[in-house]
């Protein structure tokens, strides 16, 4: 045996040389197991970045123009006399928002799997969500002709601390798998309380069907996603399977319970036990606010920092809509000069975006919020960025809360309803008009852009449309270029923020596949990954898209 020897006894003796050549080996073989664990770790690092990506662009893609088929079908209907239109319009509404409740079921059960999913603990009204979800099923239920019955006992309390939307957003998945699988009789939906409340209070919301039925063997699989009780269930009566998997998963998060009792032909019960915390009576929460404010705020006071002309042109158009006349400023330095001189008083809300030149929003809103006096002052970030996590840094920042970009102005609206000061609405005036009055040529159509999308974004003002489209033409040849030059001088920073501020000119302009394009590059660049590939897919989509626009604008 290589570096033994033979003792006096016969036996055989290790050496130390084969001692210091074992220990040599061990040390090597962790080394090497030391190094691919961290490689591993790495990938699995780089991959959770790319999964977060993903699950933010395929929310916008898919979110964005369903927005448009569903606001631009309102808008046409409440323009239409012809009956049979009406009717074909009403049915685009309606299939619109069923695709859009499936989609966002699909976003939250990959959020929650990714463990992107968190719930809020706010203050709210839990008659006000009862009677909400009331006014949501009511016409569900008597469409079917059967009797949807809400009761609350009295001991249960009012103001409570929780997520009011999953909470609701639970209610209304059992209501409305109730009335799916109930063909006569009735909907019973009663919320009472399980023991005293002292800090907390322990609600058991239950729903109740005279419907069909659960088999017990087919009980277990209830809760699991894409699950329903047998393949004739889906034929007959529609769905995913992923409301009830949902809906477990939001309860759990609460650290709550749903259960069932049913029957097959008996009928079904759902409860939902959960403890909440009480709320203070004096709280006023987000969903007690009256969203007409948005509409009645003339003399509010706002600061509008952006430094992409685009999309500050139309955070203007959105706000001159409802009376007010921003001011505005091009970097997160001219917005702290203007607040500076101007002091604590003199606005109502910052509207902040994040990644600017000179110095961004995040930096910006932590020195404004370092000045005395400036503790209070509202200010919203304007972001891409709308994933838990990066939420999280906006707040930590001491942003007080976020509105999405490209804009949605139903969003919008509901964000100043939530901040601006009612002490500043003098009345209601006449509803905003989303559209123009005058008829507009139509556009022509371009490969990779949805156009339909885009125009509701600048309230169907086609003319500003088509200078904007113009401009990407005209400007968009050295995006790639500058991009190239700051990541071969090492500027990974100033090549992500380029790469950000690109994407959101696509998004904003309906170009689907280049915001795609760019979000994978931003990505790369935030990911380490170098972004090589993804830069030159980019500058090729680019030119592809130039050269599209051009020949159907005959610029």
């Amino acid at each position: 045996m290589p570096g033994n020897v033979l003792d006096d006894s016969g036996g055989f003796r290790i050496t130390e040389k084969a001692l210091e050549e074992q220990r040599g080996h061990l040390e090597r073989l962790v080394r090497e197991r030391t190094a691919e664990l961290s490689d591993a770790l790495e990938a699995a690092r780089i991959a959770d970045k790319a999964k977060d990506a993903f699950v933010a662009n395929v929310s916008h893609e898919l979110r964005t123009p369903l927005g448009a088929v569903i606001g631009l079908s309102a808008l046409a209907l409440s323009r239409c006399e012809n009956p049979a239109q009406r009717d074909y319009l009403e049915k685009i509404g309606k299939a619109g928002k069923h695709l859009s409740r499936i989609i966002n079921d699909l976003l939250d059960l990959s959020k929650i799997v990714a463990g992107r999913m968190e719930v809020e603990t706010i203050p709210f009204s839990l008659r006000n969500m009862i009677r909400h979800a009331e006014g949501v099923m009511a016409n569900k239920a008597e469409a079917k002709g059967l009797l949807l019955d809400f009761h609350i006992d009295d001991e249960v309390p009012d103001r409570l601390l929780g997520d009011p939307l999953r909470l609701e957003q639970i209610l209304l998945n059992l209501i409305g798998n109730a009335i799916k699988f109930t063909p006569a009789g009735r909907v019973d939906v009663r919320i009472g309380v399980d023991g005293p409340a002292t800090d907390s209070a322990g609600l058991v919301m239950s729903v109740s069907d005279t419907g069909v039925g659960i088999r017990a063997a087919d009980i277990g699989g209830l809760f699991q996603p894409f699950a329903q009780t047998d393949v004739s269930m889906t034929r007959k009566y529609g769905g995913t399977g992923l409301g009830l998997a949902l809906s477990q998963r939001f309860a759990e998060m609460m650290n709550g319970r749903i259960t069932v009792d049913s029957g097959e032909g008996l009928g079904s019960t759902f409860r939902l036990a959960i403890r909440l915390a009480l709320g203070d009576e004096a709280e006023r929460s987000e969903e007690e606010a009256d969203p007409a404010i948005a509409l009645h705020v003339a003399q509010a006071g706002v600061l509008v920092v952006e430094d992409d002309a685009m999309n500050m042109e139309i955070a203007i158009e959105l706000l001159q809509a409802v009376g007010i006349t921003p001011c505005t400023a091009g970097n997160g330095q001219e917005a702290v000069d203007i607040l500076r001189e101007s002091g604590p008083d003199r606005f109502d809300l910052v509207l902040m975006d994040i990644q600017m030149p000179v110095l961004d929003g995040l930096s910006a809103t932590r020195l404004i919020r370092t000045w005395p006096g400036f503790e209070r002052l509202p200010i919203v970030a304007m972001t891409a960025h709308v994933l838990a996590h990066e939420k999280r840094i906006s707040s930590d920042a001491g942003m007080s809360d976020h509105v999405c970009k490209p804009f949605d102005a139903n969003d919008f609206y509901r964000m100043l309803a939530k901040w601006l000061p009612e002490r500043r609405t003098p009345g209601i005036p006449a509803p905003v008009e989303m559209a123009p009055e005058s008829p507009r040529p139509s556009l022509p159509s371009m490969r990779g852009v949805d156009t339909v999308a885009a125009l509701t974004r600048f309230f169907g003002n086609e003319q500003r449309y088509r200078y904007w489209l113009t401009k990407f033409v005209e400007e968009t040849p050295s995006v790639a270029p500058d991009i190239r030059r700051a990541m071969a001088a090492g500027q990974i920073e100033l090549a992500t923020r380029m790469a950000h501020t690109f994407k959101g000119r696509a998004g904003t302009l309906g170009l689907d596949d280049l915001h795609l394009k760019a979000g994978a590059l931003e990505s790369a660049l935030k990911s380490e990954l170098g972004g090589v590939p993804e830069l030159r897919s980019l500058e090729r989509a680019i030119e592809e898209t130039r050269r599209e626009i051009a020949a159907a604008l005959d610029l």
